[in-house]
C-alpha cells in the first residue's frame, strides 16, 4: 500500500493507493477527491474519485499525461485516509515513554 497525493491537470486533488506505475500510466485504488467543505475553503471534505465506477472494479488506470504531480500525503491526512478504508497500519506518531 502506497498512499499518495495526486494532482491532475484538470485541477483535481486526489488521494489514492498507488498500486502500479508504468512509463505511461498509473493505477490507483480507493481514490477520493478533496473538495472545499465550507465557504471559506478552510476545511476539506472527500468524495469518491469515480462515483459511477462498478463497485466490483477496485482499480482505475490513468494515463500519466493527465497527471501534474504525485507526492507523499501529509501524515495526518494519511492516517485519516487509512481510517476511512479500515486499513490496519502501524502508528505514525511515536509515543514517549
Amino acid at each position: 500500500m502506497t498512499v499518495k497525493f495526486i494532482r491532475f491537470i484538470s485541477g483535481e486533488n486526489v488521494v489514492a493507493d498507488l498500486t502500479e506505475e508504468t512509463a505511461d500510466s498509473i493505477t490507483i485504488s480507493d481514490a477520493i477527491v478533496a473538495i472545499p467543505a465550507n465557504q471559506e475553503g478552510t476545511q476539506l471534505g472527500f468524495v469518491p474519485f469515480a462515483p459511477l465506477q462498478d463497485p466490483n472494479e477496485s482499480d482505475v488506470t490513468i494515463a500519466k499525461s493527465f497527471v501534474m504531480f504525485i507526492t507523499k500525503l501529509s501524515p495526518d491526512l494519511e492516517e485519516q485516509y487509512n481510517n476511512m478504508f479500515n486499513r490496519i497500519v502501524t502508528p505514525t506518531k511515536k509515543l514517549i515513554m
